[in-house]
């Protein structure tokens, strides 16, 4: 019996020694490799679309006006409104890159700081676990979250949920530091800043991402080390985070004469979270259930395998990395779930503590097996992942992409409205808002809803030109009575498929 028993534990010695020697050698021969891969996912073909959705328009919007009218403070769209749903941060960013590139934000500019934050967390996720002396959860743990499908697209858009990943990552982590080591305070210092700026980023709901998981990690994290949070950092970190987002949330509220209270916080916050608006969609609360399932592709079946032989084996018990990322995540999709009103890029906070927890799992996982031949299964088998990514990524950038931009295009339909009425002509939208359509006509543009407004605007002397939907075009006849409108040409004739909003666009007949 003992003489079995050394014989196997000088096998699994002698596996062991295989194993990290050839993941050693792997990963050293790859890292350069994967950085590559990385790039290409989030770099390659960044600009090749026109803007998309309503956020990359308003994005492109607000910052252009931030280079052209040299105002930084308020985010203001082209047609002179207040943007107030969320604050200036991404616009800095998008604006700071446009005055780089010469004063003009572009497709290319817009999306830049989405994906150089995506990269970051990438690099993060890695640093995180590589200083652990963890080089081969590190690598799996950054290309699971470089490869996760809705990351991937989402970190190639021009919106905020990536930047805002990257700080709330930066937070917490910092916080998981902080409280594990000898010199907490200068962790914890970054952890404040970060969580301000992620408030600039997002607002008050930053913090409900942050707060909450750095809490239930402590509790929980009491039963198993020595963590703890000193009580100077609980003290001055909340001042650093109040210190680095309130002045510009008074200021502009200031500014706004209190609007910006209401519509940002009221509106966009408060009534997002309790579904009390007619305005907002409400979903029930095991959304983000199958929602993240499906974002986590290709990587889900390998997720819930990996949790299930974790709590089997006892393996969480023993690696602190692997409860904060765990902890981490289900806490963040607890209290997205409260929330009334969901959107699936709300998740992506989430996602850099996911590929933490399942590099680390894998990681113990493949040090527990005996035969090599397991190890080579198992390394094929995420080689395979990675493929099926690749090939998911081709297919959105080449196939959907461009099919769903059919959709919504507008640059031609803009460039034949500005041959009509060239700058500085106002356009008038009526009853309408794309703000696509709006970054591409340039300023100046109106947009209104009240037919009385529409007759005092046509009653002024000279030619107005106009783009409504189609089915105000009858009705428009009808009321207005001052000037008449005659079309010119509709959306539909410009686009390469059927828009989801038909416009038509008209002057005055006079």
């Amino acid at each position: 019996m003992q003489i079995g028993s050394t014989f196997s534990s000088h096998r699994r010695a002698d596996v062991t020694r295989w194993l990290a020697f050839h993941l050693a050698l792997g990963l050293s021969g790859t890292r350069l490799a994967a950085l590559t891969f990385v790039l290409v996912l989030f770099f390659a073909r960044l600009g090749h679309r026109d803007l998309y959705s309503s956020h990359e328009a308003r994005a492109a919007q607000n910052a252009q006006r931030m280079l052209d009218t040299s105002d930084w403070g308020l985010p203001v769209l082209f047609d002179g409104r207040a943007d107030m749903q969320k604050p200036p941060a991404y616009y800095w960013m998008v604006a700071a890159l446009g005055w780089l590139n010469g004063g003009s934000v572009t497709e290319w500019v817009a999306r830049f700081p989405a994906a150089l934050a995506g990269l970051f967390c990438v690099l993060l996720v890695y640093g995180f676990l590589r200083a652990d002396g963890r080089p081969t959860a590190a690598m799996i743990a950054a290309l699971v979250l470089a490869t996760a499908n809705h990351f991937t697209g989402i970190t190639r858009t021009a919106r905020l949920d990536v930047p805002l990943a990257l700080a709330v990552t930066m937070s917490l982590l910092a916080f998981y530091r902080g409280c594990v080591t000898a010199t907490p305070f200068r962790w914890h210092l970054l952890s404040a800043v970060s969580a301000g700026f992620a408030v600039l980023l997002k607002g008050p709901v930053a913090l409900a991402l942050i707060g909450p998981a750095a809490v239930a990690w402590l509790l929980v994290e009491r039963r198993y080390s020595q963590a703890r949070l000193p009580w100077m950092s609980a003290l001055l970190g909340p001042c650093v985070v109040v210190g680095v987002a309130l002045p510009w949330f008074l200021w502009a509220n200031a500014a706004t004469d209190g609007e910006f209270l209401r519509i940002f916080f009221w509106h966009h916050n408060v009534a997002r979270f309790t579904g009390s608006s007619p305005l907002l969609a409400s979903h029930p609360w095991w959304y983000y259930a199958p929602r993240f399932a499906f974002d986590v592709l290709p990587w889900t079946p390998v997720l819930l395998s990996l949790v299930v032989w974790s709590v089997r084996s006892g393996h969480w018990r023993r690696d602190p990395a692997f409860r904060f990322g765990s902890i981490t995540t289900v806490v963040m999709v607890a209290v997205l779930s409260a929330a009334k009103f969901k959107r699936a890029d709300y998740l992506l906070p989430a996602f850099p503590f996911v590929a933490i927890a399942l590099g680390c799992a894998a990681e113990a996982w493949l040090n527990s097996r005996t035969l090599p031949r397991s190890v080579r299964v198992a390394r094929f088998a995420f080689g395979a992942f990675l493929g099926g990514a690749v090939v998911g990524w081709v297919i959105m950038t080449c196939v959907i992409e461009p099919a769903e931009q059919a959709k919504e295009e507008k640059r031609r339909f803009a460039e034949v409205i500005r041959a009509h009425a060239p700058t500085p002509t106002v356009i008038l939208q009526f009853r309408m808002e794309s703000h696509l359509l709006s970054y591409h006509l340039g300023m100046p543009v109106h947009t209104f809803v009240e037919w009385g407004e529409l007759n005092e605007l046509l009653a002024a002397p000279g030619p107005h030109f106009v783009v409504m939907p189609p089915e105000y075009v009858f009705a428009t006849g009808e009321i207005v009575t001052r000037r008449k409108l005659v079309e010119i040409v509709r959306l539909e004739a410009y686009t390469a498929g059927k828009p989801l909003r038909p416009l038509v666009f008209l002057r005055t007949a006079d």
